[in-house]
């Protein structure tokens, strides 16, 4: 049992440092005398149901593309499969992209949609049908804009 606790523990810390909810976490531990691996339990629940949550939505959303006509049963499985890469991608990289300036990481989400619009023309789809469906930098919706977009972001 002790291991298992010190692993809980142990978890907890290392979740906390890359955790944006951590100062809330310690601030609900420290107030209410509770345990922060509990606290984190139901904070990593909570963020698990929210992402399935978002991946059902966006595989309602396709499917009534697929529906319309807008996109193939084989495209919206090509589509899922991409958003999958593109979350594990995320998750990864998301230590060094902290790291880089806002100039470095416009260059490199501005690299990362070209690939994405590369993808997409491999694949014949379209992504202007796509709006609301892969998500932006931050947890922001949105897929990338039309190629002749002025967008700033």
């Amino acid at each position: 049992m002790g291991a298992v606790g010190l692993q809980a523990v142990h978890a907890a810390s290392n979740t906390s440092t890359s955790d944006p909810m951590s100062s809330l976490i310690d601030k609900l531990v420290n107030k209410f005398n509770l345990n922060k691996a509990d606290v984190q339990q139901v904070f990593d629940d909570n963020r698990a149901a929210m992402d399935a949550q978002r991946q059902a939505d966006q595989s309602a959303k396709l499917q009534k593309l697929v529906d319309a006509g807008a996109i193939t049963a084989t495209q919206k499985t090509t589509i899922e499969a991409k958003i999958k890469e593109l979350d594990a991608a995320r998750a990864a990289n998301k230590a060094s992209m902290q790291g880089l300036t806002d100039t470095e990481r416009k260059a490199k989400m501005d690299a990362e949609r070209t690939a994405l619009e590369a993808w997409a023309k491999t694949n014949g789809i379209d992504l202007t049908k796509l709006q609301g469906i892969f998500m932006g930098g931050h947890g922001r919706p949105g897929g990338p804009p039309p190629s002749s977009s002025t967008s700033t972001n």
